[in-house]
């Protein structure tokens, strides 16, 4: 397959410096309440973002900013589940914009270590989202983020630049209050199928054709971050749900449980290999990670 742009920073130093600041630094500890949860379970948490949103949608990166990507299509999954499962839960109205995620991940967190090069690293964002926050993809005058623009992440992404000043207050309006490293596929799955998506970072490649169960031959090795934000226990073969940030058309093959196009199933053991790599979380809008019902079976699955 052509070159895409990927761009995760694998930094172990710096992964372990910001899990040492976390509240609930490892999920396995954080969420020993929905231990083993999910297993023989199936969630679909994509169905929750479609409902609120009328689609889901599909991301196409332009430069070396996949983890705010990720993180960002993270957010918008959290705060639908949100909305679906609590009528309290303020509405969604807007995605996630990526190009503030960025900026605030090299530059408020990561003060500029990285350069001019492209890139960010899965715990500087996770420590972004919960101290400053998020944007939405729309207008906050004089800034625009209606549409993704890659230029302006690179940008805002320069070791002097960063989120404007003014900005700043308005990203603590929407944080993200919890974020566990998040180990294995046990872990992946017990969290998603309690609402909680998990942005992975990990340099494993995969094939660009779905066999016939929707999964992708783990091949190659990609420097990259993704979400995962579907788990399927229950038939025999273990996985998770991916979806990728080069938008619907750089993968082909068949699909199941009404997945996205540009996305695609992950076996356990593969899950496992990359969720090793420590750069991984689990996110919630909670004190932490109760347990949350999610409607079973689906009735908005479309095989």
């Amino acid at each position: 397959m052509p070159a895409q742009p990927q761009g995760w920073i694998d930094d172990p130093a710096a992964v372990e410096a910001v899990v040492a600041t976390l509240p609930r630094p490892v999920f396995g500890l954080a969420a020993h309440d929905i231990r083993d949860s999910g297993e023989g379970k199936v969630a679909l948490l994509h169905t929750y973002v479609e409902q609120v949103f009328g689609n889901f949608p599909i991301h196409a990166q332009t430069i070396g900013d996949c983890v705010s990507h990720g993180w960002g299509l993270g957010c918008d999954v959290l705060a639908c589940v949100e909305v679906v499962l609590k009528a309290e839960a303020e509405q969604v109205t807007h995605e996630t914009a990526t190009e503030p995620l960025y900026a605030a991940s090299r530059v408020e967190i990561g003060r500029g270590q990285l350069g001019n090069g492209d890139g960010s690293i899965g715990a500087w964002m996770a420590k972004a989202v919960r101290q400053y926050g998020t944007l939405l993809r729309k207008k906050y005058d004089p800034y625009d983020f209606t549409t993704y623009s890659g230029r302006k992440a690179k940008e805002w992404g320069r070791p002097r630049a960063g989120v404007p000043d003014e900005l700043e207050p308005r990203m603590r309006e929407h944080t993200v209050n919890q974020v566990s490293l998040v180990t294995s596929y046990e872990e992946a799955r017990d969290a998603i199928c309690n609402g909680f998506p998990v942005p992975v970072c990990s340099n494993q490649g995969f094939k660009s054709k779905r066999d016939s169960k929707g999964f992708a031959r783990a091949q190659g090795s990609w420097k990259h971050c993704m979400l995962f934000m579907g788990a399927d226990d229950a038939d025999g073969r273990p996985g998770l749900l991916c979806m990728n940030s080069w938008g619907p058309n750089w993968i082909s093959g068949p699909k199941r449980h009404g997945q996205p196009e540009g996305s695609f199933w992950v076996d356990a053991d593969t899950c496992d290999r990359m969720l090793r790599q420590n750069d991984s979380f689990a996110m919630s809008q909670f004190a932490g990670y109760p347990s949350q019902e999610l409607p079973d079976p689906f009735p908005w699955i479309h095989d």
